[in-house]
């Protein structure tokens, strides 16, 4: 299964070779990445997909712009795992890889500018709080940070540093807050729901463009999410809804406010996860904006969408018992 999970990320990672992140953001999606599903004691688990964030609507406040002459795209590759320390403590955080592109269309052709490279890591450390009704409920807070080993200084094919949105890595230590709230239904206990939060304290880029500083916007993000589970022949699906909402602080240049960053932003966010067995399952969704508004004029989410193969792995080989427990 290992070998099998380095031949997915070497595709992936040849993906994103062929072919950004939202704006008023760097590098990989954080927040959208963060928090794996309890385990038991002495537990692995592994998370490998695959992101595709396409930005293509222009707006200014919350009006759309009728302007399909540029587009970004953020491809990431993701190794997120966590291991359990304690029933309630465990470990967890992902690597990435981010190539961020931008197209613009003109009249004398098109222009791409592209750049690639390992992203930002996370570090957390998740404890359950709380849980009660014989683990129908729960309450989980995680502490920790993103660690910058992403490159800030990517250059075109002129020697020119890109822009930081273009950039894989932000070039600066962030902390970041999580924590949910997880209830199963009496009348149905394969039916959850769950109330998750997301803070994300930026921090500064200080060699920007060699001289200056550079802070991406803190940026909170809140979520409801409705999960369930149903047997089709031998397979368990488990699909999945959220309504999540994001708002970005305007990024900083030099100390002072950057024009056309921060926003918010609400999403609709389906999904499905198929278990192929006890300790494997592929999982795919899709993220689409039903509110924005942005601050000035600046480019928008369009969708994205996300798939990634999971494996669970438990060092004392007891059975296994999946739970439908949506990840935010």
């Amino acid at each position: 299964m290992i070998r099998s999970l380095t031949l997915l990320l070497v595709c992936l990672l040849m993906l994103s070779d062929l072919s950004g992140q939202s704006c008023c953001s760097g590098g990989v999606p954080l927040s959208s990445n963060l928090g794996m599903p309890s385990a038991e004691q002495k537990t692995v688990q592994l998370n490998l997909s695959y992101d595709l964030n396409v930005l293509n609507t222009l707006k200014v406040g919350r009006e759309r712009l009728n302007d399909r002459s540029r587009k970004r795209l953020t491809h990431s590759a993701i190794l997120e795992w966590s291991y359990t320390i304690h029933p309630r403590l465990s470990v967890e955080g992902f690597f990435s890889f981010i190539r961020q592109v931008r197209e613009i269309t003109q009249v004398t052709g098109e222009d791409l500018s592209a750049a690639q490279g390992v992203g930002d890591a996370v570090l957390l450390l998740n404890y359950r709080l709380l849980q009660w009704q014989e683990g129908a409920g729960s309450w989980r807070v995680a502490l920790g940070g993103k660690i910058p080993l992403g490159a800030h200084d990517r250059t075109n094919d002129r020697g020119l540093v890109f822009n930081a949105e273009l950039q894989p890595g932000s070039g600066a230590w962030d902390g970041i807050i999580w924590s949910q709230w997880l209830q199963s239904l009496n009348f149905r206990p394969s039916m959850s729901l769950a109330a998750t939060v997301a803070y994300s304290l930026k921090g500064k880029n200080i060699r920007y463009l060699e001289n200056q500083t550079y802070q991406f916007g803190n940026e909170i993000q809140l979520a409801l999410s409705w999960s369930d589970r149903f047997l089709l022949g031998q397979l368990l699906f488990d699909p999945s809804f959220s309504l999540r909402y994001r708002q970005v602080e305007p990024d900083r240049f030099n100390e002072g406010n950057l024009p056309a960053t921060g926003g918010q932003w609400v999403f609709i966010n389906p999904a499905m996860a198929v278990w192929l067995h006890p300790d494997v399952s592929w999982s795919i969704g899709i993220s689409l904006p039903v509110f924005a508004e942005v601050i000035d004029t600046q480019f928008s989410p369009t969708y994205r969408i996300n798939t990634g193969l999971f494996y669970r792995f438990r060092f004392d080989r007891r059975p296994s018992s999946t739970t439908a427990t949506p990840i935010f």
